[in-house]
């Protein structure tokens, strides 16, 4: 004899609100708000690598200094096209930590563009100076700009 497979009752089971085919909401971050969460993060980061840069005997041998134009090659071909790819990919998710963690990812790969570079030296050992730094204030610009994001609500179809 064998027990029965257990079936769930018909009272606990969520029914969705709407059908799969009705548009979701969107959030969206318009110019101002984007330039806040990209350019402002990545301006942070090169002025802290030019500040670094003239502190005596921590740049002595010239080894921060070049990771300012890679920093700024990096913002241009990943953090432009990252950061608007996250928002693409993530603009039916309302939750603003998922955008941030977008952003951190994408700031992440600031740091890889050291190797693509062809940097030698101790240059690549350095990519957590750039990487890291970059992820964080890239994720604290994308919080920040939260304030600045809406949330769209489609219009309901037209019933007849």
């Amino acid at each position: 004899m064998t027990t029965p497979a257990p079936e769930k009752s018909a009272g606990r089971r969520r029914r969705g609100t709407t059908s799969p085919d009705s548009p979701r909401p969107r959030l969206t971050l318009g110019a101002v708000g984007w330039t806040v969460s990209w350019l402002v993060p990545t301006a942070l980061m090169g002025a802290i690598l030019l500040g670094l840069s003239f502190v005596p005997g921590l740049d002595g041998e010239g080894y921060l200094t070049p990771l300012i134009p890679l920093l700024a090659a990096a913002a241009v071909v990943v953090g432009i096209p990252g950061t608007l790819l996250v928002s693409w990919l993530l603009r039916h998710h309302l939750n603003p930590v998922a955008h941030a963690l977008g952003y951190i990812l994408v700031g992440l790969l600031y740091g890889p563009v050291v190797l693509f570079a062809g940097a030698g030296g101790l240059i690549p050992m350095l990519i957590p100076i750039v990487g890291f730094p970059a992820g964080v204030l890239l994720g604290l610009g994308r919080w920040i700009a939260q304030p600045l994001a809406r949330v769209e609500q489609p219009a309901d179809p037209p019933t007849s």
